[in-house]
């Protein structure tokens, strides 16, 4: 898999891993996504946007499912055929990160991500 540099933000400079995996995935305006996904977070009474309701209800919504995958597999180990993907993935600690990966090439604010452990892969269909 390729890696490449990849950084949006909104019109203050605030990013979020989160927002910023939407909007590459799916063309979007920072902003509309985040809106959506704070519209979501109020619909389903959450506390926060990032929660795991909140964007697997907007990945759902968007045609975007969860696929099967190995276990305690590193990010840079995964094998995925050509197509559009989201990777949950965390350090086994505390930090929980989410990127997108379109055609094996991953594309995140830097290349820490590699080393981070597989939650979840979702797929874009």
């Amino acid at each position: 898999m390729k890696y490449i540099q990849y950084n949006i933000c909104n019109l203050e400079g605030k990013s979020n891993c989160v927002v910023r995996t939407f909007c590459k995935l799916l063309n979007e305006n920072y902003d509309n996504i985040y809106n959506e996904l704070c519209n979501i977070k109020e619909e389903l009474k959450c506390e926060s946007y990032n929660d795991v309701l909140v964007f697997e209800t907007f990945m759902k919504r968007n045609n975007i499912n969860a696929i099967s995958y190995g276990r305690d597999m590193l990010v840079k180990d995964l094998e995925l055929s050509l197509g559009e993907y989201i990777v949950f993935c965390y350090d086994k600690k505390d930090y929980y990160h989410m990127i997108p990966i379109i055609d094996n090439v991953i594309y995140d604010k830097n290349d820490k991500c590699l080393d981070l452990y597989v939650i979840n892969v979702y797929e874009r269909t």
